[in-house]
């Protein structure tokens, strides 16, 4: 016999799976081992061979296995044995042909099924019939019933009537104990390979114990469908499918996920290892090699460390080891090509392993010849970081009163990373309010330490200084910025953005979304930390300023130095702050005294290093000259000067954004300026004229927006061959147009009504470079577009929205060559529109004449709010009732005289296949042959006769009207579950006419019958198209299959 057991203490013994499920580990983990029950077998019969196996399986799947003949027969037999069997989680039985000619055995068998019936934690047992048939231990028969015949004549031998009486109720006792055990599912073997049966039966145990190899925190939340995911991919036989990356942000999950894997499948594969912390470790004296040992003990199962004596000898004896055998491997943290060359060798594996390697780095995956899969962990929804900070913070799911508002805070502030979540609730358990408002407060300030520590391993793993600095910048500056201007104007500044930016993503501190470059909130708490760490007293000895208040200081004590490389500070936000009745010290958070005069120039002279000046509102008194001379970036909305003073130096400017100023001019006289790439005057609104471009050679971007005193550009315009954008938006007294760079890609002109007037547009076919063009609402008239625009080889983007006098598309839009995209919105004079065949998205929205559009590949069409839109063709058309075949009206569910008696101006819309209809005051005809009440009908397609086929379905749906406006937009989901295919349809809006009226009918006949087989099972979902639930109650929902003969074209 064997026991397999778990040493518990009795109070423990309860919680013990919960206990198992969250803390087992396997042998050789640095967390060590565990024990988890016990094994009865008879000795003689199979110790030294099945028994000695099924025992040593058991060990090197990290159980501790207590054995029977530990115990010295007769020595304190019952107290010893049925302190093993209480002790135990589980007793595994292995009934052998001689079992039951042991009393040993029996006396055992019946303690267990006792303990079994008696424990409060349901004692399990596993039986295993060794060579034995399951009937022989249940009824005593065979082998069992020569051993109970020998018992039987020891009663009848028995004089002494006491000791019989015993003797007879000791033997029945073992009957009912064989009995009981017998009934349970066990394994049984009869012959065959039992190194497959003792695989099977270590299966079994540790399923049955829920076995967890390395231990996971009990509180779990959101990491389900990550494990999925990587679930399916553990699936995936192909060659190609052998390694797995898992990336992300430091804290966000990356362990917990693969330790999750780890215990659910390294049960299934002749080897597997979990290698916690490896960047951590490795760093340590002889870490690498502690690694490779621990990798082959494990996959090994040798129970012992593997003597290696140097990494490369290591490396050979992984490599050994894993391409011979089946293994699942996790590799936790790794940062380095040299960590995965120790523990992967030449990455040679055998067919069906897998390995899973966590990192923030992720262009480890270029050191495999098929680079792996590549899987990101992201942060956690809102829902599920509300529960896990509730979970630390209050032991359950959801805050406490009074502190939901407090936790709300909080919970923003992670942002879903769940090491903050979780850091953050455990240090607020149990704490008073003016505890949290006080956490609250501090954290407005600085970045929890243990968070810190954490995000910032990412960065101190940069090799490169510029790619430091290239983060702080971002992180202080210009999160959310878009990458182009980012790399504009920090190349400038010699930090290599490209590929800085690259190797950010790689580290997981950054990421690109729309083109902006983001951060996470703490990551970006994380850098500006570091900065302020440069010096925590004097912030004028830092290299980065921006926060309202050291700014402040900075400027009134003059106290900045050369270390400063960035200052930024927002007057505009302050001035709010005083406006909204909030005094400053509470905008500011503690007391500050501002210095209501002009700031000083001189506060800037010391500052003699500084690369980016952001000034937001601020007002400077003095002597320019005394104004940096190394800026590349000066942004200064709602500076008051009418001209850029000659004294300030500007020469190595990068970027120029004098937004929402009152410059009337930019500068007096001529300047060169080499690096300028971006000049940003847009809302300047006394501006009224342009500098001269001779001087600005490298210009990519002008940008003169909404300067409405503005009346000509410069004509040097034209020759700035840098020049890619231009916006001259809502530049409304604009009267000078010269001729266009031929370099623009993207010019942006709306609301200019002057160009309507002076018919301008003839300078444009020239532009064989621009993509994206906007002349909307610019007063244009049939005669403003040239005959031909086929030159414009590159247009893919045109708005020319607003103009309400034409009266068609212009002929010119017809020889565009490559145009993808077309804007005709607010042309309220417009009837037809003709598309050139390049066209694929389409907005016509709010053209009351527009009837027709003539074009049969769109893929996306906007066309709300245009009431005589009737036809699109080769798509959609508009029919009245009368004019619809009374079959389609008839399988609508109307009756027969349907088109002569509904109401007035009744409409059924053709498009992709679909007739539809809406109908106000209509009862669900009979008929039907499916009916469901709610949103949601499901049902299966009888197999129809053979001379039959399925063309469609017809659907009447019943709704009423709960809340919301007078209109609805359906989104339709058919879905056919069988074939897993998914047709989804959006309804266009529809209006309510008879606003009293409760309920009304959606009618419509869908022709999808290629779709539909019999036996298909059918689900159907109705919901509002641009909300998560309808605000038009689906009251009822009917189907009807339609069928027609194979014969029948129609």
């Amino acid at each position: 016999m064997i026991d397999v057991r778990t040493m518990v203490k009795e109070r423990e013994k309860k919680k013990m799976v919960v206990s198992l499920l969250i803390r087992g580990m396997i042998r050789g983990s640095t967390t060590g081992s565990m024990e988890i029950g016990r094994s009865s077998f008879r000795g003689e019969d199979t110790r030294d061979g099945f028994t000695d196996h099924l025992y040593t399986a058991l060990s090197q799947a990290g159980i501790h296995t207590f054995r029977d003949d530990t115990i010295e027969r007769g020595k304190l037999l019952m107290p010893e044995l049925k302190k093993a069997i209480h002790e135990s989680a589980i007793s595994l039985i292995v009934f052998s042909k001689s079992y039951s000619s042991s009393k040993w055995c029996l006396d055992e068998v019946m303690m267990i099924i006792e303990q079994h019936e008696t424990s409060s934690s349901k004692h399990q047992f596993v039986p295993v019939f060794y060579k034995v048939v399951p009937s022989d231990v249940q009824n005593q028969t065979g082998s069992f019933r020569d051993s109970f015949d020998v018992y039987d004549d020891e009663i009848n031998a028995e004089t002494n009537l006491v000791k019989k009486k015993k003797l007879m109720e000791k033997v029945e006792a073992w009957k009912d104990s064989l009995n009981k055990a017998a009934i349970f599912t066990g394994l049984a073997y009869k012959d065959g390979y039992e190194s497959n049966f003792i695989i099977d039966i270590v299966n079994v145990i540790r399923k049955k114990l829920d076995y967890k190899s390395v231990y996971i925190e009990e509180k779990l939340v959101g990491i389900e469908d990550n494990v999925a995911k990587i679930e399916l991919w553990l699936q995936d036989s192909s060659p190609n499918t052998v390694v797995l990356l898992i990336d992300g942000m430091g804290g966000i999950g990356k362990s917990t996920i693969a330790r999750c894997i780890y215990n659910s499948n390294s049960c299934n594969y002749d080897g597997s290892c979990f290698l916690a912390n490896i960047n951590k470790t490795s760093n340590q004296i002889d870490g690498l090699l502690n690694l490779q040992r621990q990798l082959l003990s494990m996959v090994l199962k040798s129970g012992k460390e593997e003597c290696i004596w140097n990494v490369q000898e290591g490396i050979n004896k992984v490599t050994r080891a894993i391409s011979n055998k089946k293994v699942l491997l996790i590799l936790d943290d790794v940062a380095t090509f040299e960590q995965l060359d120790a523990l992967l060798g030449p990455k040679r594996f055998y067919p069906g392993s897998k390995v899973i390697i966590t990192t923030r780095h992720k262009e480890l995956s270029t050191a495999f010849i098929v680079h792996p899969e590549v899987y990101s962990v992201e942060v956690l929804s809102t829902t599920n970081a509300i529960e896990l900070f509730s979970l630390y913070a209050f032991r359950q799911p959801q805050p406490t009163e009074p502190y939901i508002s407090q936790s709300q805070v909080i919970i923003d502030h992670c942002k879903g990373l769940p090491l903050a979540l979780k850091v953050l609730g455990s240090s607020l358990r149990e704490k008073t309010i003016n505890e949290w408002k006080d956490t609250i407060r501090r954290l407005e300030e600085t970045l929890d330490p243990e968070i810190q520590e954490v995000l910032e391993i990412s960065y101190k793993s940069l090799k490169h200084e510029t790619d430091k600095e290239l983060f702080l910048h971002i992180a202080c500056f210009f999160e959310g910025e878009k990458e182009d201007y980012i790399v504009k104007l920090l190349a400038q500044c010699d930090l290599y953005p490209i590929v800085g930016i690259k190797y950010l993503i790689d580290r997981c501190l950054l990421y690109v979304e729309d083109g902006q470059v983001m951060m996470h909130q703490l990551v970006k708490e994380m850098g500006r930390k570091i900065v302020r760490q440069e010096s925590e007293k004097e912030p004028g000895k830092r290299s980065r300023l921006w926060h309202h208040q050291d700014c402040i200081s900075v400027l009134q004590d003059q106290s900045g130095t050369t270390k400063v490389e960035g200052f930024m500070i927002d007057m505009q936000r302050m001035e709010e702050a005083k406006s909204t009745s909030f005094s400053l010290e509470l905008y500011l958070g503690k007391r500050v005294h501002v210095n209501d005069a002009d700031f000083k120039i001189s506060a800037l002279e010391n500052m003699k290093n500084l690369l980016l000046l952001q000034l937001n509102y601020v007002k400077f008194s003095g002597k320019w000259k005394k104004f940096p001379k190394k800026l590349r970036l000066l942004t200064w909305h709602g500076c008051t000067l009418n001209v850029i003073p000659s004294e300030i130096y500007l020469e190595k400017l990068v970027v120029l954004d004098m937004s929402h100023s009152k410059l009337k001019r930019v500068w007096d006289d001529f300047k060169y300026i080499a690096s300028l790439k971006i000049l940003n005057l847009s809302h300047s609104k006394d501006l009224i004229k342009t500098p001269n471009f001779g001087g600005l050679p490298s210009l990519e971007s002008l940008i003169l927006k909404a300067c409405s005193s503005l009346i000509k550009v410069d004509k040097s315009i034209a020759y700035l061959k840098e020049l890619v954008l231009l916006d001259i938006t809502d530049c409304t007294n604009l009267r000078e147009f010269p001729l266009f760079p031929i370099s623009l890609v993207s010019i942006h002109m709306s609301g200019c009504g002057a160009v309507g007037q002076i018919h301008s547009l003839d300078p444009v076919p020239s532009l064989s470079a621009l993509v994206e063009m906007d002349i909307s609402n610019c007063n244009l008239l049939e005669n403003s577009f040239p005959n031909d625009w086929s030159s414009l080889v590159s247009l893919a983007e045109l708005n020319i929205s607003g103009n309400k006098v034409i009266t068609s598309l212009p002929k010119c839009i017809q020889t565009l060559p490559r145009v993808q995209s077309l804007t005709v919105a607010n042309c309220s004079n417009i009837q037809s529109i003709s598309l050139p065949k390049s066209v694929m998205t389409l907005i016509v929205s709010c053209n009351a004449s527009l009837e027709t559009i003539h074009h049969n590949r769109l893929s996306t069409m906007v066309d709300g709010k245009c009431p005589k839109l009737c036809e699109i063709k080769g798509r959609r058309k508009v029919k009245s009732i009368h004019q619809i075949e009374r079959q389609i009206i008839r399988r609508m569910g109307l009756e027969s005289n349907a088109g002569e008696g509904m109401e007035l101006g009744l409409e059924v819309l053709h498009e992709f296949g679909i007739f539809s209809m809406c109908v106000s005051g209509i009862r669900i005809p009979s008929g039907f042959m499916y009916k469901q009440r709610g949103s949601q009908i499901s049902f299966d397609i009888p197999c129809p006769d053979d001379k039959l086929r399925i063309s469609g379905f017809s659907m009447f749906l019943l709704l009423s009207r709960s809340s919301g406006p007078d209109f609805f937009s359906l989104k339709i989901d058919v879905y056919n579950k069988t074939k897993d295919i998914l047709f989804t349809y959006h309804t266009e809006p529809h209006e309510i006419r008879t606003k009293e009226v409760e309920n009304y009918a959606w009618l419509s006949i869908w022709r999808c019958g290629d779709l539909l087989e019999g036996g298909d099972e059918i689900v159907i979902s109705i919901m509002e198209y641009e909300g998560l639930s309808l605000r038009h109650d689906v009251e009822e929902c009917c189907i009807n299959l339609i069928y027609m003969y194979e014969d029948d074209e129609h």
